[in-house]
């Protein structure tokens, strides 16, 4: 699921990014209810956790939840819209402090900080956290140490190197020191991800860590079945007074798993029982969305929220024929983007997308390179392409998807859209606790993906070059689904990493978007946003920015 600039530059940057809608659409909603501390919130979601290690933890659904669990250095703000995008203290006492023209970072631990043992948070924790990021067994994660640790690029992590990562220092237990190889002035912003969270070493099962994280939050893990449920409970040892993010109000935060998303639906509808005191984890289906918008109290009960993200089709370069831009360029302009944004609701689910980078992200430039009209496509255009690229016959692919019905669903859009043009779709569904894992290796992964972005902070320094910098494709946790390599689109990412000035930065990444979407290594078919059912009983529901307009589930409780 991001690169930003300093702290000054960050604010400014988010008087652009458009208004979201936060609370049910006819007026007052569930959130707007007094709560009260206590009771038990019920999360239901269609989907798996991923990954619960905040080393590998990349999935925004992930990282929701994990902010329950642990703390970082920094965080986003718990607020709906534009102000949820805002970078703001967690374990430390500020957002950083750069010296060196930002190439060394400090940061100071807040007092009192525990984990669930009782035991103090200390920097070194925090520097030991961010080392486990290096090591082979734990790949999926955001690649910033690396790239901008000092020493990184020869550094193995501690499993193999004991002895730790010099350029993290840790001179005391609330003092943590940074230094980088590059001068990078959204540091304070790149340490909110779940890779800055603290690691005891003596709690460290490397990849066993991934089903029981030791908490530094307001929750701590009771029991965890992996694609049935995971269940929290209060660390008893977190101090609201440590603690300006997460309100902490249930008692308990039990999630479940993998369950039918029309059942899912139907149980919020009711909203009876313990669903009147539950939330969806993902927007309401296309089947439910007509029976909420046209009944007043379901209405009531739905939290929207635009987000920074953008779905798209990722097509693998690399393969034959999509190594013919032609054969790319057909794609785009052969996919049906309205018919995949009905699979997710229709216009409730956002915007038909044309071009890379949002609206609602500084640094975007309007665009519609591979036009159709209303987005459902122009197959003539794309047979077309075909037979100048020698594939007048049509072409097979295998295109990945999550196995799940939303996944299902956009999987025989894309197929029936690209059938029109002569291009066949094989569809081979996997399971979404490994969909990610899977196509982030590109020795597993196949010719097209449903794939998509949310920046890890709102600019475009944390999209493009981690979706299109050609040397930043791993063997695993890959990100760069496209496998997309272009010497000039590389260089010119280099360029643009030196320019002192945000604003120049950001119109200059918008320009190179329009410049990678001549290659078409993806195709952009939606801008999200969230509709959300929760419970006639949740309150302090608004749909959060970072987590593509899903629930905040830090602000979350009940009322009597």
């Amino acid at each position: 699921m991001r690169t930003r600039r300093a702290r000054s530059a960050l604010v400014a940057a988010l008087g652009l990014l458009a208004t979201a809608a936060c609370t049910a659409t006819g007026g007052t909603g569930a959130g707007d209810a007094a709560p009260v501390r206590g009771g038990t919130l019920h999360v239901l979601s269609s989907l798996d956790l991923e990954h619960l290690d905040p080393a590998r933890a990349y999935v925004t659904s992930t990282q929701d939840v994990g902010r329950l669990i642990y703390r970082t250095l920094t965080t986003f703000a718990p607020a709906p819209g534009p102000a949820g995008g805002r970078i703001v203290p967690d374990l430390a006492t500020d957002t950083g402090r750069p010296s060196d023209g930002a190439k060394t970072w400090t940061f100071t631990l807040k007092e009192g900080v525990k984990y669930e043992d009782g035991r103090p948070v200390t920097s070194k924790d925090v520097k030991y956290g961010v080392e486990r990021t290096f090591a082979a067994e734990l790949p999926e994660g955001p690649p910033y140490a690396r790239l901008w640790l000092a020493g990184g690029e020869a550094f193995k992590g501690p499993y193999q190197n004991p002895a730790g990562l010099a350029s993290i220092e840790a001179p005391d237990d609330r003092t943590i020191v940074f230094r980088l190889n590059r001068p990078v002035s959204d540091f304070g912003s790149a340490v909110s991800l779940p890779m800055f969270a603290p690691v005891p070493q003596d709690k460290d099962t490397g990849v066993g860590y991934d089903g029981r994280p030791f908490s530094s939050g307001p929750y701590k893990i009771e029991r965890f079945e992996p694609k049935k449920q995971l269940t929290l409970v209060r660390n008893t040892a977190w101090d609201q007074a440590t603690d300006t993010v997460r309100k902490g109000l249930p008692d308990r935060v039990v999630i479940d798993l993998n369950l039918d998303p029309a059942v899912l639906d139907q149980r919020l509808i009711a909203g009876q029982g313990e669903d009147a005191d539950a939330v969806a984890m993902e927007p309401i289906g296309p089947a439910s969305v007509g029976r909420v918008l046209n009944d007043p109290q379901l209405k009531q009960r739905l939290v929207t929220g635009e987000s920074i993200n953008t779905r798209f089709l990722s097509i693998n370069t690399r393969h034959q024929p999509l190594d013919d831009v032609r054969v790319r360029q057909a794609i785009a302009y052969a996919l049906d983007k309205d018919a995949l944004r009905t699979t997710r609701g229709g216009p409730i689910a956002g915007e038909l997308a044309t071009t890379l980078l949002p609206p609602t992200l500084p640094g975007h430039v309007a665009d519609d390179r591979y036009p159709s009209k209303d987005g459902k496509g122009d197959p003539a255009k794309a047979k077309a392409l075909l037979a100048e690229a020698g594939h007048a016959a049509g072409v097979t692919l295998t295109l990945d998807t999550p196995a799940t019905a939303g996944g299902k669903a956009q999987g025989e859009a894309v197929q029936a859209s690209l059938a029109r043009a002569g291009i066949t779709v094989k569809i081979n569904e996997i399971s979404s606790s490994a969909f990610y894992s899977t196509v982030g290796s590109p020795a597993r992964q196949h010719d097209l993906v449903i794939d998509g972005w949310t920046p890890d902070w709102p600019g475009a320094s944390t999209y493009l070059p981690i979706l299109f910098d050609g040397r930043l494709i791993t063997a695993e946790g890959n990100n760069n689904r496209a496998q997309y390599d272009s010497a000039e689109v590389n260089k010119r990412l280099d360029e643009i990493s030196t320019l002192g000035d945000p604003a120049a930065a950001q119109a200059a990444y918008g320009e190179l978007a329009g410049r990678i979407m001549r290659d078409a290594p993806v195709v952009p078919f939606l801008w999200d946003q969230a509709a959300i059912l929760v419970g006639p009983n949740v309150t302090g529901a608004y749909g959060h920015t970072a987590f593509v307009g899903r629930l905040d589930l830090v602000s979350l409780g009940l009322r009597k």
